[in-house]
């Protein structure tokens, strides 16, 4: 009979070793969804290009309003693809509205704001020492050019759009040295001498002061925009609206955009949680 008692008396401390295992599972679990504690958390999807003032403007929101924001930085691209595959996630950062209008068609995105408008340059070490001056340039044999994967990035997808546009695609693709999934992957590898040129936009270009930049006219045809959309897949759309409206305000993320390089839209100042911005 003791060693009955005994035996019930270990399975019952050994169930409630599981149960408290348990609850601290899920306090854990309810822990890294909301931040810390109570803070809400957001999750961003944004174009890699864009990390600078991004980063920045996160840093102030979350001082200001107490919601934490995990960023996911990739190609424009690649970034749509994740989000339809996951169906999760709060608020998508793309490179060129383009990538907005498929996520919208695909049902994967509510409201847009738009941010500010980039062209493409070529990025060529300080000097231009190759003397590129057009996109016929890039096509010299001894000129090793960086391009970006039209499929992952929306500076590939601009630039193979207008190349083809102009019958200098074909010969661009087959000439180039090397594709890259993103914007900055380009510009580093001009830094380091890895490539001669890459073209990459204007805004990434100034980000680079120890580079030059080219501007050719063919290129700045493409002027795209930069615009954050909020996800249907969202748990918490207001507050992911509320941040894309702080980040397009123009006292507020549009002046890190500025300060960053790029070319702001025209946009209404911060007015808080009362009615802050546009969406489109």
């Amino acid at each position: 009979m003791d060693q009955g008692r005994a035996n019930s008396g270990t399975a019952a401390r050994w169930l409630l070793a599981v149960l408290a295992l348990a609850v601290l599972c899920v306090c854990g679990a309810l822990l890294l969804r909301s931040g810390t504690g109570n803070r809400p958390t957001l999750l961003l999807y944004c174009a890699a290009g864009c990390q600078p003032p991004v980063k920045e403007v996160i840093a102030d929101y979350e001082k200001e309003s107490g919601v934490s924001i995990g960023v996911q930085y990739g190609g424009s691209g690649q970034l749509l693809s994740n989000i339809e595959a996951v169906r999760r996630g709060d608020l998508f950062l793309a490179g060129d509205n383009s990538y907005i209008a498929i996520g919208r068609q695909k049902g994967l995105i509510a409201e847009a704001i738009p941010l500010a408008l980039m062209r493409p340059v070529i990025l060529v070490a300080k000097g231009n020492p190759k003397g590129i001056r057009t996109v016929a340039d890039l096509l010299a044999a001894d000129t090793r050019v960086a391009l970006a994967n039209p499929d992952q990035a929306a500076i590939g997808r601009a630039v193979r759009e207008l190349l083809r546009n102009t019958g200098q695609w074909d010969a661009m693709e087959k000439h180039a040295a090397v594709f890259k999934p993103t914007v900055n992957d380009l510009a580093n590898d001009v830094k380091v001498g890895s490539a001669d040129a890459a073209i990459v936009w204007d805004a990434t270009a100034r980000q680079y002061p120890q580079l030059d930049m080219v501007r050719v006219d063919v290129l700045d045809r493409a002027t795209e925009q930069v615009t954050i959309g909020v996800l249907t897949a969202s748990a918490q759309p207001t507050a992911a609206l509320r941040f894309a409206r702080y980040l397009g305000a123009s006292d507020r993320g549009l002046q890190a955009f500025r300060k960053h390089g790029y070319e702001p839209v025209a946009a209404e100042p911060w007015a808080g949680a009362g009615g802050e911005g546009q969406a489109k």
